[in-house]
């Protein structure tokens, strides 16, 4: 990952979180500040510097970036009582 890149790793892991959390009718049901919060509890419940976890996640998510944006949309739909394929 470049090194230029100012969402990497922490932005991305927190995305990562908030999808797992999934979404409700106003969309995410995580903040970013409440992603960020979880992921450093976790980091100190196990031991790992928060960077290092956050690495982790970020680069599970750019691995299938396509496919958990692709999860996150269609969760988001349904959350909001539209079927994400088209049909009702």
């Amino acid at each position: 990952m470049s090194s230029e890149d100012s969402r990497y790793p922490y932005t991305y892991a927190c995305d990562f979180i908030r999808t797992a959390a999934g979404y409700g009718e106003g969309g995410t049901k995580l903040s970013r500040g409440d992603a960020s919060q979880i992921r450093s509890q976790i980091a100190e419940i196990i031991g790992m510097p928060d960077e290092e976890l956050a690495r982790k996640i970020a680069d599970r998510y750019l691995a299938d970036q396509e496919g958990i944006e692709r999860k996150q949309a269609e969760e988001f739909l349904s959350s909001i009582g539209i079927s994400p394929y088209g049909v009702a």
